[in-house]
């Protein structure tokens, strides 16, 4: 499975941004980079994530970080895991009327507005979503 892991740094350029928590976290370190998707497959993302951009003639399945806060960690500590940062998935190729883009979240505990699974099937489509950890999901801030 593809991912965004690029042990030899060949392929997957990622810049980095700080983002102010509050006063008890401070600024944790989150990607600002755009996750570029270029091969047909299926792709996990990572917490932090802001921007993917999908520009490929075949099946696509994103699946989307938990949504929910982890119960057992300090957000001093890791504070990146509770960013709750919106995620926009984009069709910038305009492939995904022939081949939509689902998009899916990391478990059945969790729902994108209400649904298991959302796709993008208009051509240079997009989805904005933000997590909500108290309903265990994502919302739409933009279809």
């Amino acid at each position: 499975m593809p991912s965004q892991t690029d042990f030899d740094a060949s392929g997957t350029a990622r810049t980095f941004s700080k983002l102010y928590m509050g006063p008890s976290v401070g600024f944790v370190r989150v990607p600002s980079s755009p996750f570029v998707i270029t091969a047909a497959g299926t792709y996990q993302l990572q917490i932090g994530t802001v921007t993917v951009t999908v520009n490929v003639s075949g099946s696509v399945t994103i699946k989307l970080p938990s949504a929910i806060n982890p119960p057992s960690i300090d957000a001093g500590v890791q504070g990146a895991l509770f960013a709750d940062q919106p995620i926009t998935i984009d069709d910038v190729g305009g492939f995904a009327g022939a081949n939509p883009i689902t998009i899916m979240p990391a478990s059945v505990a969790e729902k994108i507005m209400g649904q298991t699974q959302i796709t993008i099937t208009d051509n240079y489509g997009s989805f904005t979503l933000t997590p909500n950890s108290a309903a265990a999901g994502w919302n739409a801030l933009a279809p």
